[in-house]
């Protein structure tokens, strides 16, 4: 089960989803060296190749962190396997949760499809939208496939997202996003199926608290 608390004055949202087991870890973001107790993580999985995967991999960690840290993403989990890939990412998987703020009339699932169907250059072609009844609340669902900017070798790595854009009840500041991204067609259909698992698990609940300098 992974957390985490966004405050807002005296109101705290608290989103939590689950995810498989089996070689994914979970970001401490509020850790400071969170992208180094990751790496440790790999490292201690024991094994002769374990400590340069976790070199190799703590590169793409960081830029994992810092992107979370800009988005105000949390929690954050991510997959990497028991052997290195022979190719980047190294870190094939992430799944996030960030708040996306809008206005009260732009915050309906109806006017996000009709956002996430605009045309936009990066895409590899028309997303696949559709709406989602999840347990956090309705949500507009919107799979996309990205082609990316040549990398250091050159490659041009095809990216699979599937967002969820989440109205929970009462929020009333926006959408809570969940997204799950993949290097595409390397994990194929069987992580769409992941995403909408882990989707399914998402919760999203409002706890108040006591403001500051009362009792």
């Amino acid at each position: 089960m992974t957390d985490a608390r966004n405050q807002v004055g005296a109101t705290t949202w608290v989103a939590a989803f689950e995810h498989p087991e089996e070689f994914w870890l979970q970001l401490d973001m509020g850790a400071a060296d969170v992208a180094e107790q990751a790496a440790q993580a790999i490292a201690d999985r024991g094994g002769e190749l374990s400590q340069d995967y976790a070199e190799a991999v703590y590169p793409e960690l960081q830029v994992i962190r810092d992107g979370a840290l800009e988005r105000d993403a949390s929690p954050v989990a991510v997959y990497v396997p028991p052997e290195p890939l022979t190719s980047r990412p190294l870190v094939p998987v992430t799944a996030f949760v960030a708040p996306l703020p809008a206005t009260a009339e732009q915050s309906t699932v109806a006017a996000m499809a009709e956002l996430a169907a605009r045309p936009q250059p990066y895409r590899y072609r028309d997303p696949l939208i559709s709406t989602v009844d999840l347990p956090a609340g309705p949500a507009c669902r919107v799979h996309e496939l990205v082609l990316n900017e040549p990398g250091e070798d050159g490659r041009r790595v095809m990216t699979e997202y599937v967002s969820y854009y989440v109205v929970p009840p009462g929020y009333g500041k926006g959408f809570v996003e969940l997204t799950v991204t993949w290097p595409s067609p390397t994990l194929g259909a069987a992580m769409e199926e992941t995403a909408d698992e882990i989707a399914a698990t998402l919760t999203i609940s409002r706890q108040e608290t006591a403001a500051e300098g009362t009792s």
